[in-house]
């Protein structure tokens, strides 16, 4: 448990974290926290338990879906690390429809509250969902937009408390060169993968990421 502890607030000061913090221009804070779960949930005890991660909206698009992963019989690290291929977190409707109704519900819930495209993480252990953190989620400067628009127009308009959706650094993405969506579909693809994090074009051809809906 010390060893847990110890780590936790040891990573404050790794290099991830420091650069983090300069590029979201967090300043001011002192140190990190942690806390101990009094009952934890397994994600890995068979067929009916897992893990996932998920935005409530696509946010390479700003497209009003449920877009993440998740992985049968596994633990969280298992979805990032690369071991298995994660399911779209469309297919977990087959898998668990409970749990995937129950999620649909609580995306819900959670852009009514937050009034903003959230990120989650949860768990399921025996068919029980428990859900671990939910945060406001990163997204391109094309879903930023997409997201205020659509958002505004469901009534769900931050502006009055001085906090509007998205960040203003992500409208760079805007001014960055993109392939036309008709181009890609003419030029087929040239590389296939999971997505990461958006990219601008570099070399001929187009580089092409499986949607996760």
């Amino acid at each position: 448990m010390l060893l847990s502890i110890n780590a936790v607030f040891n990573s404050w000061n790794g290099n991830k974290a420091i650069e983090y913090r300069r590029i979201e221009r967090i300043t001011g804070a002192e140190g990190d926290g942690g806390q101990r779960p009094g009952n934890g949930s397994s994600a890995n005890m068979g067929s009916t338990s897992g893990t996932g991660v998920a935005f409530t909206r696509d946010p390479n698009t700003g497209e009003d879906v449920f877009y993440g992963d998740y992985l049968i019989n596994a633990q969280g690290e298992d979805v990032f690390a690369g071991i298995r291929t994660p399911e779209p977190i469309s297919r977990l409707e087959d898998d668990m429809p409970k749990v995937y109704e129950q999620l649909m519900g609580i995306r819900q819930k959670l852009e009514t509250h937050y009034k903003e495209m959230q990120d989650i993480e949860f768990t399921v252990q025996d068919g029980t969902l428990y859900m671990l953190q939910t945060r406001t989620g990163k997204r391109t400067g094309t879903a930023a937009v997409r997201t205020a628009v659509e958002m505004v127009e469901a009534g769900d308009d931050r502006r009055e408390d001085g906090r509007g959706p998205g960040q203003p650094e992500s409208l760079n993405h805007l001014l960055m060169p993109q392939i036309e969506p008709k181009s890609r579909q003419k030029q087929g693809r040239s590389r296939s993968g999971p997505s990461a994090r958006p990219r601008a074009p570099r070399w001929a051809g187009w580089s092409s990421r499986r949607p996760r809906r």
